[in-house]
């Protein structure tokens, strides 16, 4: 995935600097980003479709994308930034073949002080059929404060996109995405789970690596194990 990545970062930065400018104030807000790509066979699964998994590692490679072509980038790097993301969501409609020419369509949908709620769509270049729809809330931070998504973007294209186009009311499907994941987090922090979590620190590995055990053997074998997926 870091090779992707680093190649996806490359392929935006050349086209910024070959395309700068063809590249208009707004780019994700005002009009969306497009990133273009084909499902090949690791993107796929048993079904010879693009894999679950995969709608989401090509959500954040259309966002590496962007993030070269638009200089947001290069802000985050000079400002010593963090570009972080808090939740996703993906709606399948529609599945996509192996090597099928598909683009995702990156557009900046909501943002408050704190948050900036990005809507990816996966469609069919000539058709424009839609595959699949993915909502991705992420934050700028900067030494643990975050930075707003106006004083980003003012940064990024010197005061010449105007944030006052995006609603000013949450969208119904950024709602539901935030109910979706209070939720989530009520469910993973509920008690099962936390009785799981202890029940996993007494595993023989995790015994073996935190007490005084001297036993060179024994230690090293907790520490290959410790990994493992062993019964609970």
């Amino acid at each position: 995935m870091v090779g992707r990545i680093m190649w996806n970062v490359g392929a935006g930065l050349v086209h910024r600097a070959l395309n700068k400018s063809r590249i208009h104030p707004g780019m994700g807000i005002t009009y969306p980003s497009v990133w273009r790509a084909r499902p090949g066979f690791l993107d796929c699964d048993i079904n010879l479709h693009l894999n679950n998994a995969s709608y989401l590692s090509n959500m954040e490679l259309a966002r590496w994308h962007f993030c070269a072509v638009t200089g947001i980038l290069g802000n985050v790097a000079r400002h010593r930034r963090a570009l972080q993301v808090a939740s996703q969501a993906v709606r399948f409609r529609h599945p996509i073949p192996p090597f099928r020419p598909y683009e995702i369509q990156s557009q900046l949908v909501f943002a408050d002080v704190e948050w900036m709620y990005f809507l990816h769509k996966f469609q069919c270049p000539t058709t424009g059929k839609l595959y699949a729809e993915g909502l991705c809330r992420a934050s700028c931070r900067q030494d643990e404060e975050k930075v707003s998504a106006a004083k980003l973007y003012a940064e990024v294209f010197r005061g010449d996109v105007e944030l006052s186009e995006l609603p000013k009311d949450m969208p119904e499907v950024v709602a539901q995405l935030l109910k979706w994941d209070s939720s989530q987090r009520i469910t993973l922090e509920a008690k099962p789970e936390a009785v799981q979590r202890q029940n996993e620190t007494v595993m023989p590995s995790a015994l073996a690596l935190t007490s005084g055990d001297s036993n060179l053997f024994k230690k090293l074998l907790a520490r290959a194990t410790s990994s493992w997926n062993l019964p609970v």
